[in-house]
């Protein structure tokens, strides 16, 4: 088989086995499965996933048994309306994972779930699957979303469809050859922009629900026999090509596969907004709890972000607030909420008319540095009386970066949002602590597979 980047990504799944990942590495992947299946199921009641239900229920309904659970109820839908719906629901609370600007979880577990229901695995030859899709989606965007990004597209909807066909086409046992066809096949589903960003609507909260579905499908295609083009991802008219403008430094997609396991890059979200809101929260947060401020007190508020991330669209927007889309995006909304609350929690994102924060959001001024590294910031609040508060965070991807351990602090916090009893989250927790001694993975979409407070299909 030709050397093409498929080709070579190809191999390097079909290659991988449990053996030669790291103990780090494993823990991490069960991290990932954690945070992703538990942010899920407290956001199962949300009305995006309402939506998908509905619509899965309408045009993906499962037949015998050819079909999938949709998490947080008991409706099965068809594999790939599961992988749709289960990608829409990870995605809901916007808490999910996050690698570069693109969030793995939401769309390769999805994927892999659905994949399993076509082919029994086990626990390590889940979380084998698991990591593989952790590593292409890495390889193909990492050294890009700096050229995609700026051009409109947004990263998880172009490349995690690569990781949800990586994944499905290891749980799969595709060939070589059929892993590379579902590759190529991906690069040709992949699709979707950042303008949902800008305007405060609904349709990001389903293009990775629509990635997890069309990586599943190109993994399926492949096994049936379709075929796509060797340099699908490197060609003149190629993925490259159309979405980033280059075609230029492509090496660098597979210089790292199997050298560093990009999936200890892996960060998590502490609360449920934009990945780029994290820092200014936690900022916010350490400000108010160091010195207590109260908002009367506040004349003027100075946020300094990293260019990229304040320039992200949706970032600086200041209001008039309508919808959750806007409030889970706004810097100036999170930071304002934080500094009159000292808190911030779901139920923040729905209160767009509070009065505190409008009148602290009409004091901030946000500037975007291009000196300050992605996650640092500096927040500086200057009082009535004179006085100068200032808080600064400068930090990595490694400060998100949790493991197992930590990830569990964040469970107590998630527990009155899941439909879980406490005892079934710790068997949760406990059949995941543990998967590579599981012998069939059903045992987690058993306890997966739940009725949600209210009817599945509404």
């Amino acid at each position: 088989m030709e050397r093409t980047l498929s080709a070579e990504l190809a191999q390097f799944v079909a290659g991988l086995g449990y053996e030669a990942l790291p103990a780090q590495v494993i823990d991490k992947a069960k991290t990932c499965l954690l945070h992703g299946l538990a942010v899920g199921l407290a956001g199962s009641e949300l009305e995006y996933a309402h939506i998908a239900r509905r619509l899965v229920v309408l045009a993906e309904p499962g037949v015998g048994e050819v079909s999938a659970p949709v998490i947080g109820s008991s409706l099965r839908a068809s594999v790939a309306g599961a992988a749709f719906a289960n990608g829409v629901i990870l995605h809901g609370r916007v808490q999910e994972d996050t690698h570069g600007t693109a969030h793995p979880g939401t769309m390769i577990i999805p994927a892999l779930l659905a994949a399993s229901e076509l082919r029994p695995l086990d626990g390590r030859a889940f979380l084998t699957a698991l990591v593989a899709g952790y590593e292409v989606l890495a390889a193909v965007s990492r050294d890009f979303t700096a050229l995609t990004t700026p051009r409109g597209f947004r990263a998880s909807a172009i490349y995690g469809v690569f990781g949800a066909a990586a994944a499905a086409g290891k749980a799969l046992a595709l060939s070589e050859e059929q892993l590379a066809a579902a590759l190529g096949l991906a690069s040709a589903f992949a699709g979707g922009t950042t303008q949902s960003f800008a305007s405060g609507t609904m349709e990001w909260h389903f293009e990775n629900g629509v990635a997890a579905r069309n990586g599943l499908l190109a993994a399926l295609l492949a096994r049936e026999g379709a075929r796509a083009s060797a340099i699908a991802l490197e060609g003149p008219a190629g993925f490259y090509q159309a979405f980033a403008g280059t075609r230029e430094g492509l090496e660098r997609v597979v210089s790292h596969l199997g050298r560093t396991w990009e999936i200890l890059n892996v960060t998590f979200k502490p609360y449920p907004v934009c990945a780029f809101n994290q820092s200014p929260i936690t900022a916010a947060l350490e400000l108010v709890r160091a010195h207590g401020p109260r908002p009367e007190e506040i004349a003027r508020i100075e946020l300094e972000m990293n260019a990229y991330e304040a320039n992200y669209p949706g970032m600086a927007y200041t209001g008039p607030f309508t919808t959750v889309e806007q409030t889970q995006m706004s810097a100036p909304f999170c930071v304002a909420w934080t500094l009159a609350h000292r808190a911030f929690s779901f139920s923040a994102l729905t209160q767009f008319d509070d009065e505190a924060t409008r009148a602290l959001i009409s004091k901030l001024e946000m500037r975007a540095r291009q000196d300050l590294p992605p996650l640092s910031l500096r927040l500086t609040v200057h009082l009535v009386d004179g006085r100068t508060l200032e808080q600064e965070l400068q930090v990595d991807a490694s400060y998100y970066a949790w493991d197992f351990a930590r990830e569990l602090e964040l469970l107590k916090e998630l527990q009155p949002d899941l439909p879980l009893t406490p005892e079934a989250t710790q068997r949760l927790i406990e059949l995941i602590r543990s998967l590579e001694q599981c012998q069939d993975v059903h045992e987690l979409t058993r306890l997966l597979a739940v009725p949600a407070p209210s009817s599945v299909g509404s």
